[in-house]
């Protein structure tokens, strides 16, 4: 195949050169009477459609046993999206969320995000809070998905994070933050989370210069509320700063959106009896689903341009 790919090549694309330069490429003859071409091209598009095939069956081959473990964990341990709004709703417990990212920090040493440098304090902390039996403490587990990022994520992980599991343990759904929440239950999750938050006094937590927005569709029933700023990059060591500021305001709730720092001072401060829900990119989420903005990770996260890890 790769011969034939030159040999086409060669007969098709020609470049001049003028005063010792090359000038653009022109196609001779034109690609479009090129019958043989464009056959050429249907048949590596077949190829590699088959290639993608087969290596899809190889995945999910190599990763079966693994996803039917998760899967099990998953059925019966871990809360629906509805049955984990529902939670926050109607009692006052806090949540942390665990997602990639939390899971690599804290099994792999060599792992760290651009927004967060890993550090054996930091893998102790978010084990204790996936670990953590606070009963005012929902932590959050990912959602369920298949997909090859999710599988590979358990394929190398899962062996080390099952075993901080507690089979008597009912985790969170962390996806409540993230647009499946909205995309699946619409109005319903909109609802919900206003719910939580109704007339109550708020502080939000947040990294300097953050796009977090208290968006109306959101927010606007908020009795009151402030803002205390964390460092964009690294706040896992600020948190003793940050938790000292929460301490001294008279808030009723805390809404954190600072990355895995975030679930690590909600622990914190739910252990302190502040309610602290880590929402993360809650009305970037929002705002994908019904306005059609991008996904969270694809908008900057601070006001300079930076991208979501």
């Amino acid at each position: 195949m790769l011969d034939r790919i030159r040999k086409v090549a060669n007969r098709i694309f020609s470049v001049k050169v003028v005063n010792s330069r090359p000038i653009a490429v022109t196609l001779d003859p034109p690609i479009t009477a090129d019958r043989d071409q464009k056959t050429l091209l249907r048949q590596i598009h077949n190829e590699l459609k088959t290639h993608r095939r087969e290596l899809e069956t190889i995945r999910l081959a190599a990763t079966s046993e693994v996803m039917q473990d998760v899967s099990k964990f998953h059925r019966n341990q871990v809360k629906t999206l509805l049955e984990t709004l529902e939670l926050l709703a109607t009692t006052d417990v806090s949540m942390s969320r665990f997602g990639d990212g939390e899971f690599r920090l804290m099994l792999l040493n060599d792992f760290n995000l651009r927004f967060q440098k890993n550090s054996s304090e930091l893998q102790e902390d978010l084990r204790n809070v996936f670990t953590s039996n606070d009963a005012n403490l929902a932590v959050g587990f990912p959602q369920l998905f298949r997909d090859a990022h999710w599988s590979g994520v358990y394929q190398e992980l899962w062996p080390r994070l099952v075993q901080l599991t507690a089979s008597d343990r009912a985790y969170a759904c962390a996806h409540v933050t993230r647009p499946q929440a909205f995309s699946t239950l619409g109005q319903r999750a909109v609802d919900l989370w206003r719910q939580v938050w109704d007339g109550k006094k708020v502080a939000i937590v947040t990294g300097e210069g953050s796009r977090f927005e208290l968006i109306p569709e959101l927010f606007d029933n908020l009795a009151s509320h402030e803002f205390i700023y964390s460092k964009p990059v690294g706040a896992y060591d600020d948190l003793d700063r940050v938790q000292a500021l929460v301490a001294d305001s008279d808030c009723e709730l805390v809404l954190i959106a600072l990355g895995p720092a975030g679930g690590i001072l909600a622990h914190r401060l739910a252990g302190a009896g502040k309610r602290a829900l880590d929402i993360g990119h809650l009305s970037n989420s929002y705002e994908n689903v019904f306005k059609g903005a991008p996904r969270p990770e694809a908008t900057a996260v601070t006001t300079d341009g930076e991208k979501n890890p």
